[in-house]
């Protein structure tokens, strides 16, 4: 059996190489082909890449950005291998990761698709979120419209936290209906019973969601192994564009809404949002703290023997990075405030128990730099 591990560069040199030496360095069922497509549009980010990367590596350098979707088809098509892993620069294996999750996307023949238990940080703390499934990213509008206080938006922000608790307190695959393409093993097969890798009309963002709703309706199912473990810092690459990755996002998320949702849903989810706009309340009402700098919060008593800190950019949680611990206080440095990208954010700090009636809500906002150039 043999793995070809894709991984698209752009202007991240330096992480790509981190990433890059993750799988060289794997234990793998097979040999690994490790290949690097490099979008930067810069010979000098090309130059870094040649002198970083083993002659075992693959680079193949794109005269313009073609898109994240396009060199991972480029790579698939070009390079041979029954399971293919794709891994952002900004991500890395830690050790046992690839070959746990190469033997639990063959224990089946109807999986298609394996992410590993994925960290936001180098501690292990900060347990990354499960993938949104398309039905809520379909009524994002209404919740959005209706509030984060408003009781349907907090009953699904109860029930995502549940789903995310199972997720992370998982000690055997977890089958989810979403996964991250940003970290995946995946078979060669079942990707081409889906009809292709990734729809390349998608640019940038939610290609993954696309290629996982056509797995599930070829068949086959998406897994999270908890025994494979990995970090992916998530957003750390392009950190000088946010706002041309914040239209991407807008782009590929209309043509994900249009593709898979009909007409009478699409009709019936304005109308709906329409109708709940009035009951909008502010976001920063109903946050009684709202915090500038890196923090430490205080622990209720009755959530010191175990609590669950949450952090989100979105004011119902779904989704959200969680932390469990013990003890009277939570705090958030500036190692993780500084890997966050301008906005606002939100924290959760409630019961480790899957439903909490009672938390307590922060608000905090990330300023973006100002630059000293000219």
């Amino acid at each position: 059996m043999k793995t070809v591990a894709i991984i698209v560069n752009y202007r991240s040199a330096s992480l790509t190489r981190q990433a890059v030496q993750s799988v060289l360095d794997a234990v793998s069922l097979g040999p690994v082909q490790v290949v690097v497509m490099d979008n930067s549009e810069d010979d000098e980010e090309a130059e870094r890449l040649r002198l970083y990367l083993p002659p075992t590596v693959a680079l193949r350098v794109s005269p313009k950005n073609i898109g994240f979707g396009r060199a991972c088809n480029l790579a698939f098509e070009n390079f041979e291998g029954d399971q293919v892993l794709l891994i952002n620069p900004d991500a890395r294996l830690l050790p046992g990761c690839l070959l746990r999750l190469q033997k639990t996307l063959s224990s089946t023949e109807k999986t298609g698709a394996v992410s590993p238990q994925a960290f936001w940080d180098d501690d292990l703390k900060y347990y990354l979120p499960p993938s949104i499934p398309f039905f809520l990213f379909e009524l994002q509008a209404f919740f959005d419209a209706c509030g984060p206080q408003a009781p349907i938006s907090r009953l699904l922000s109860n029930s995502w936290r549940y789903h995310s608790i199972r997720v992370w307190s998982a000690k055997r695959p977890v089958r989810v209906r979403n996964l991250s393409g940003g970290l995946v093993l995946l078979k060669r097969e079942a990707i081409l019973r889906a009809g292709g890798l990734f729809d390349a009309r998608f640019f940038l963002y939610f290609e993954d969601t696309d290629l996982f709703i056509r797995l599930k309706k070829a068949g086959y199912s998406l897994v999270i192994e908890p025994r494979a473990k990995a970090v992916h810092y998530y957003d750390q690459c392009g950190r000088n564009e946010w706002g041309k990755k914040r239209e991407f996002m807008s782009r590929s998320h209309s043509l994900l809404l249009g593709k898979y949702s009909n007409s009478v849903k699409s009709r019936l989810r304005k109308a709906v949002a329409h109708l709940a706009r009035p009951a909008t309340r502010g976001r920063a009402q109903i946050f009684q703290h709202r915090i500038t700098s890196p923090f430490v919060i205080k622990v209720p008593a009755r959530l010191q023997k175990g609590w669950l800190f949450e952090a989100s950019p979105n004011p119902t949680f779904t989704p959200s990075a969680g932390r469990f611990g013990e003890g009277e206080s939570v705090d958030f440095p500036e190692k993780y405030w500084s890997m966050l990208a301008p906005g606002q954010y939100f924290g959760r700090l409630g019961s480790a128990a899957g439903y909490s009636s009672r938390s307590e809500v922060i608000s905090w906002v990330i300023r973006e730099a100002i630059s000293n150039e000219n």
